[in-house]
């Protein structure tokens, strides 16, 4: 709703005006139209700002809660990424020992991701809702083509971490099975590891028991997984603090503050409505008062008067729509 009216104001005029006519008479079509429909405009205008109003501020609360979630799913994912470390590190060690802490790691991130997900699918979800929920109270156009283009990646990316992670995490199972069913497999595992020199038959069986998991890298191998372990839980904490951050600063939604900014737009644009209203009610009135007092004495007519109401002899009303 964008309303805009001005008024322009003449040279004072002789009053009364023609006998049988009305003060409102002398109003041109759209002070008329103003002065019926402005009372309805009024109504309306409050009922979407206070609409707008409580709006933001469901949109503020969902953000927080889901903030929330985010925070305690990035730490889950903090969790993950030392336990992965920690096996991949441990390998040589111990090797029971290092694939169950890799495979809590995989689990601990799979439920992280699955978590993170969801969160942001149903953020997202809530924010075009409440998107169009505002688009009924006042227009505001959705801006977030683009957006939704790059969220259909990010999950579609996350997906595919998602699957990989439960590939990882079934053969890490398996493994750890076939640890405990054939121990001298996991003791050349760990030569494997340590030394890098076994017998070709047992380097393909212990591919074919271990394969895919720790007991079944060789030295670089397990430097570079983690290494990109290391680069993912920097990643997590910065995660953790953003959203860390945010809770402590209120965790407020943009578009709720873009809301808020509307809700005041229509609150100042209602103000000026009604400062022009009642301008132009207190003039009709202040014409009818003049017009009583004259009623029945001649008009002198070249003799100059003080106190005439002054006459607004056009409204011009810009854009008056709801």
């Amino acid at each position: 709703m964008d309303f805009q009216t001005r008024y322009t104001w003449d040279e004072e005029e002789d009053f009364p005006p023609s006998k049988g006519k009305k003060a409102e008479d002398h109003l041109s079509a759209e002070e008329k139209i103003f002065l019926r429909e402005f009372p309805r405009w009024k109504q309306d205008l409050e009922v979407s700002i206070v609409g707008l109003r409580a709006l933001a501020e469901d949109i503020d609360e969902k953000h927080k809660a889901f903030t929330k979630t985010s925070l305690a799913a990035n730490s889950v994912a903090v969790v993950s990424g030392v336990a992965s470390i920690l096996g991949l590190a441990l390998a040589p060690v111990t090797a029971g020992g290092s694939l169950l802490l890799f495979t809590a790691g995989q689990g601990l991130g799979i439920a992280a991701g699955v978590t993170s997900t969801v969160t942001s699918l149903l953020e997202h979800s809530h924010k075009k809702k409440a998107q169009a929920q505002a688009g009924n109270l006042v227009g505001i156009p959705d801006t977030e083509g683009g957006e939704d283009e790059a969220k259909k990646e990010l999950y579609a990316s996350a997906t595919s971490k998602i699957i990989c992670g439960l590939s990882n995490m079934k053969k890490s199972l398996r493994a750890i099975e076939n640890a405990k069913a054939h121990p001298h497999l996991a003791k050349a595992a760990k030569r494997l590891m340590t030394t890098g020199s076994i017998s070709a038959r047992r380097s393909r069986e212990v591919q074919k028991a271990f394969g895919g998991t720790t007991l079944a890298m060789t030295k670089s191998a397990r430097m570079l997984g983690g290494a990109v372990a290391a680069l993912g839980l920097g990643l997590d904490l910065a995660a953790v603090s953003r959203d860390w951050k945010q809770l402590q600063e209120g965790a407020t939604a943009e578009l709720a503050d873009e809301l808020r900014a509307q809700a005041r737009k229509l609150e100042n644009q209602l103000a000026e409505l009604t400062e022009q209203y009642e301008l132009l009610q207190q003039w009709i009135r202040s014409a009818q008062e003049r017009m009583s007092l004259e009623a029945g004495q001649p008009h002198s007519g070249g003799k100059e008067r003080g106190g005439d109401p002054v006459h607004p002899n056009t409204c011009n009303l810009h854009e008056l729509s709801m």
